[in-house]
Parts: C-alpha cells; sequence; structure tokens
C-alpha cells in the first residue's frame, strides 16, 4: 500500500475551498433562521447541504480526478468539507454571539419551544424536558454554545459523509 501524499493534498484543498463555500451556505442559513424566523428560508438553505457537498464533490472528481474517484477518497474528501464547514461556522457563530446577538437567538429559541410547550401540552406530553433544556441553553456561553454546535455539525457531516461519498460510483459524462 503505496500512500499518495500529494492526492492527499489535493483532496485536502478541494475539502478546504468547499468547506469555505459550504460554511458561507450555513452562514445563509443561519442569518435567515435568525433575522426571519417565520420564513422557511433558513430551513432550506440547512437541508440543501448534502445536495451542495454532493454536487461539490462530484465537481471535484470531474475536474480534478478525471471523472474516477474511490468511495474512501470521496468519504475523505466529504469528511473533511465537514470539518473545514464546520470549523468556519463555528468561529463565525462565536463571533456573532459573542459581539452581535444581544438575546436574538435566545429569543427565537424560546418562541420555538413555547410553540413545542402548547404542541407538548396539547397532547398530554410533560413539558419538564423542554424547560430543562431552555435553563441548559441559556447558560451556556457564546463558546460553549458555538462549539456545541459544531460538534453537532461534525457528527451529522461525518454520517452524512457516509452516503454522499457513494456517489462516487456515480458515471461522469465523457
Amino acid at each position: 500500500l503505496m500512500i499518495n501524499i500529494s492526492a492527499i493534498n489535493q483532496t485536502k484543498a478541494f475539502a478546504r475551498q468547499d468547506g469555505a463555500l459550504l460554511s458561507l451556505l450555513w452562514i445563509s442559513a443561519f442569518a435567515f433562521t435568525i433575522l426571519t424566523p417565520q420564513s422557511s428560508i433558513g430551513g432550506l438553505l440547512a437541508l440543501s447541504t448534502p445536495f451542495f457537498v454532493a454536487w461539490r464533490m462530484i465537481s471535484f472528481k470531474n475536474y480534478a480526478l478525471e471523472g474516477n474517484m474511490s468511495y474512501r477518497k470521496g468519504l475523505v474528501y466529504c469528511m473533511y468539507t465537514f470539518f473545514y464547514s464546520s470549523l468556519i461556522f463555528g468561529v463565525a457563530q462565536f463571533i456573532y454571539f459573542r459581539f452581535l446577538d444581544n438575546g436574538r437567538f435566545m429569543g427565537t429559541i424560546s418562541t420555538m419551544m413555547m410553540t413545542m410547550q402548547s404542541a407538548y401540552k396539547q397532547n398530554g406530553i410533560e413539558t419538564k424536558e423542554i424547560n430543562d433544556a431552555m435553563t441548559l441553553i441559556n447558560a451556556m456561553t457564546p463558546l460553549e454554545l458555538s462549539f456545541m454546535i459544531m460538534m453537532y455539525n461534525l457528527v451529522i457531516g461525518w454520517i452524512s459523509s457516509i452516503f454522499i461519498a457513494a456517489l462516487t460510483k456515480l458515471k461522469t459524462k465523457k
């Protein structure tokens, strides 16, 4: 087994670039969610993540690899892309929570939780867990909150990578 350092560096370089683009998508989704919580645009942008990563991976495969990519290379590419994006988005969120938020995020979360509480009560479900979660989230510092979201993005991204990398087997147009 021979390790091709230049192929690894190339994969990481494309993943860094595409991770930066993905972080812009996430920042946009977050901004829409905070600025227009009644709109579904933020949620739709966030849900487009796997399609965006798949599109960028296929572009990398066709542009840099002449249409040939192993599942393993696709998996590594996707995992690096989610890693770099989570890092950039985590820093952007920390800056937002630390210097710009002024309680807006917690207000949005509280509104969502109140909606959930009324739905829980209508169905006869205990709301103690929602209250406990709100207390926990409200006690978090900007660093803790952005780190928690970053770790969540990493885990979800790496799990998604398993499925997105399967697209490496799609035939390319010649």
